[in-house]
């Protein structure tokens, strides 16, 4: 079955967005979960949130899927104001939340006939099914299904409404390498078939592998945005040096030449040995010198990453607990 909702060239509003978050607000009495937090998502765009645990990712989520009502701010899908409509938003958007779970005694077709009872327009479950590889398990308690089998039909419920915005958070949690490809394979699909996803992952990797562009958001505001490649571009030059040396003053030698650039200092354990990394324009002449000054440092140089960019722009200090991040 087709489904009846607007596509991203029929909406009312820009062409270029089919999801708009303008100055988003949420509170938790007296902390600021989300601060004006501004985005657009273009059709067919794999659109990342990063940020730490507690960093306000979940508390966006909640609000753009009308799990909580912001304190500020407007949320726009396909054009229609999605916090005023919330039977726009229902028919629009599909959720899979971090911690959803199956119902284990339902089968594997019951799940998927299920959730598309909730939508106008739902895609056909048995194509579907063939789509998530789970047609030999359609008649299988969900109960009796392995991991990486569980979390494909998990995505599976979020796709079956057929709704042009679907909302990942935390998709891949927990899988192996084998079940984390099969569930990129699966939004990569429903991408080409003209599906906008808005993600969150703590998985590096996975964001620059899996994103078209990436918000990265820190203590509830957005502190950069772009695609992945920009961002390394934008904050991560050339590439990094690793450093680790037993030498005292080494680090602060470097700091001088290089100032901002240098991590903070870190102790790799009882050996006595210290770590740190150097931002780069050209990584390979910054690792020569290095090694001028000691020559028995394990200095390595390497492009950067987008792990490096998160953590250059989140900091390195720890976790916030679990009493914080619930809150956010």
């Amino acid at each position: 079955m087709t489904s009846q909702l607007p596509r991203a060239a029929e909406f009312r509003g820009s062409p270029d967005h089919v999801l708009e978050v303008a100055d988003l607000r949420v509170r938790y009495a007296d902390v600021e979960a989300v601060g004006g937090l501004s985005f657009s998502v273009a059709p067919g765009e794999i659109f990342g949130l990063l940020g730490r645990n507690g960093a306000g990712k979940t508390s966006t989520i909640s609000a753009i899927a009308g799990l909580r009502r912001p304190d500020a701010g407007q949320v726009r899908i396909l054009g229609e104001d999605a916090l005023a409509r919330p039977g726009v938003l229902r028919a629009s958007l599909a959720l899979q939340p971090q911690q959803a779970s199956l119902f284990p005694r339902l089968k594997v077709r019951e799940t998927l006939e299920t959730w598309a009872a909730l939508y106008p327009a739902p895609r056909d479950v048995d194509a579907l099914l063939d789509e998530i590889g789970l047609a030999e398990k359609a008649g299988a308690r969900s109960a009796r299904l392995s991991g990486g089998q569980q979390q494909r039909l998990l995505l599976a419920t979020a796709l079956v409404g057929d709704t042009p915005v679907v909302v990942l958070d935390e998709p891949t949690t927990g899988l192996d390498p084998h079940a984390r490809h099969a569930v990129w394979d699966l939004i990569r699909r429903a991408q080409a078939g003209g599906t906008t996803f808005l993600l969150t992952t703590h998985a590096m990797a996975e964001a620059e592998e899996m994103c078209d562009r990436l918000a990265v958001m820190h203590e509830g505001r957005m502190v950069a945005a772009g695609s992945p490649a920009e961002l390394i571009s934008r904050h991560a030059p050339g590439g990094v040096v690793s450093v680790r040396t037993g030498q005292p003053g080494l680090a602060e030698r470097v700091r001088e030449r290089f100032g901002a650039a240098v991590t903070p200092v870190e102790s790799t354990g009882r050996s006595g040995r210290m770590r740190f990394e150097v931002t780069a324009d050209e990584p390979y002449a910054t690792a020569e010198w290095i090694t001028g000054i000691d020559a028995a440092a394990d200095v390595r140089p390497r492009p950067a990453t987008l792990e490096d960019v998160f953590l250059r722009l989140t900091g390195t200090s720890p976790e916030p607990g679990p009493e914080q991040e619930e809150k956010r």
